[in-house]
């Protein structure tokens, strides 16, 4: 029988005894953080206490498990457990690290399901899990911020970036590569404190019997996060031009290739995109040429541009006997034409040998 046994000395000290706590907030500069605010739920209540000036606060709690949350001006919200059950003495030091509010959300989306490498129920068949891992560049000024990682790919996974330049006001350019599963890049040229955040389309791989892979993360200039979708797709030789848009995905911004021998065999190739944006929007964004090696080569859209609707954006060459990326030259700082202007393949013998 158990009757008659002391349960102090065996069950935790924290289930019968208060705990005084020490909680220490590191600022994301280091050194303690002043006046972060401290939510504590112990087993009995929920109260706030406030760091002193040198990032410290005490409590005395109840139980052996804690939910703490500490934020503050120009912090984001920290989330905390603790578990008290090993404590002995009857005092603990908690060490809780916080970091700046973040003020741009990256999101990554690998939707492919229309494109030809998805599977018969329409989703793509990638060979890794849904994880993208990705380095970015974001300027302001003279000011830099880089950083790495892997995230969740699809909605509500968004990666949050701290940019200080943003907060006054200012505007700034930000450059996102994703290097695994596949290659892919985004390039931003104006962001303001208005735009919240940014999506980077994600292709599947490129088989084997695939040349090339092409791709537009293009997208309206007051909205980063909206993606604008390719409406045609065009190629221009010496004498002749073929409409290659029904090499893009159905509602989507990549178009594959299996067979290039008609255009890279004969002569040099220039390369067009069109949208079915609305007269007058303000496009933003990149396109890149990717081979089946994962190699990609990539050329932003104009700084300054009013899109008209059916305009052509020339974008790209295929050299005369192109097999892979190196056979590829971008054209830089080309503006929207009309279909009419484009009539041949002139604007590569600047670039193509």
């Amino acid at each position: 029988s158990n009757y008659g046994l002391d349960l102090r000395k065996v069950a935790p000290r924290c289930s019968y005894k208060m705990t005084w706590l020490q909680i220490v907030v590191e600022g994301p500069k280091g050194g303690g953080f002043p006046n972060a605010l401290i939510s504590i739920q112990d087993s009995k209540q929920m109260g706030k206490i406030c760091t002193d000036r040198n990032g410290v606060a005490k409590a005395v709690v109840k139980g052996c498990h804690l939910s703490m949350i500490v934020w503050g001006k120009d912090l984001q919200s920290t989330i905390r457990q603790v578990n008290l059950e090993n404590n002995k003495s009857g005092k603990q030091t908690i060490y809780i690290k916080v970091n700046s509010k973040c003020n741009f959300l990256l999101n990554f989306d690998m939707d492919n399901s229309n494109g030809p490498l998805a599977d018969g129920d329409g989703d793509t068949t990638f060979d890794t899990d849904n994880t993208v891992q990705y380095q970015y560049v974001a300027k302001s000024g003279g000011h830099q911020v880089t950083g790495n990682g892997i995230a969740a790919a699809g909605n509500g996974n968004a990666i949050c970036i701290n940019w200080e330049p943003l907060t006054g006001g200012k505007t700034g350019s930000l450059k996102v590569q994703a290097v695994h599963p596949t290659s892919a890049e985004i390039s931003i040229l104006h962001i303001t404190k208005q735009n919240v955040g940014a999506a980077v389309n994600i292709p599947p791989y490129i088989e084997d019997s695939y040349k090339f892979l092409i791709c537009f993360n293009s997208y309206p200039a007051d909205d980063p996060d909206f993606t604008t979708n390719i409406d045609s797709l065009k190629a221009y030789d010496d004498d002749e031009d073929l409409d290659l848009s029904s090499s893009v995905e159905e509602d989507g911004n990549c178009a594959w290739f299996k067979d290039l021998d008609d255009l890279t065999d004969r002569e040099n190739t220039l390369l067009a995109i069109g949208w079915n944006e609305d007269t007058g929007e303000t496009l933003e964004g990149n396109a890149y040429i990717m081979d089946c090696n994962g190699k990609f080569a990539t050329v932003e859209l104009p700084k300054e541009n009013t899109y008209e609707y059916d305009q052509l954006w020339p974008f790209a060459c295929l050299c005369a006997g192109a097999k892979d990326i190196s056979g590829v030259k971008v054209l830089k700082n080309q503006d929207f034409v009309d279909d009419d202007s484009l009539n041949d393949n002139s604007k590569c013998d600047s670039v193509c040998p």
